[in-house]
């Protein structure tokens, strides 16, 4: 997605280990995240969310959104449609 799209591509400078939902190391490809995008600009519904994606060939998965994302943003998220809310940010 990253090439396709044509965005920025750069080293964390900070490195980490990803690890899954358990609080497991995952075992792919190293399971080291040392990539991330530039600065993107999100909008979900009226809102801006200016922040650096992780980098993580996983497959078919566009975008992956970890805990810390979940825990910051607080989503109120409809699973039958598919559908993400933010709250107030």
């Amino acid at each position: 997605m990253v090439k396709r799209l044509g965005m920025i591509c750069q080293q964390k400078e900070y490195p980490y280990l990803l690890n899954i939902i358990s609080r497991d190391p995952i075992n792919y490809r190293g399971g080291i995240i040392n990539l991330e995008t530039g600065l993107i600009t999100i909008r979900i519904e009226e809102k801006e969310i200016i922040m650096n994606f992780n980098i993580l060939p996983l497959g078919n998965d566009k975008v992956v959104l970890g805990i810390p994302w979940l825990q910051e943003y607080n989503p109120k998220i409809n699973w039958t449609i598919g559908d993400v809310e933010i709250q107030d940010i």
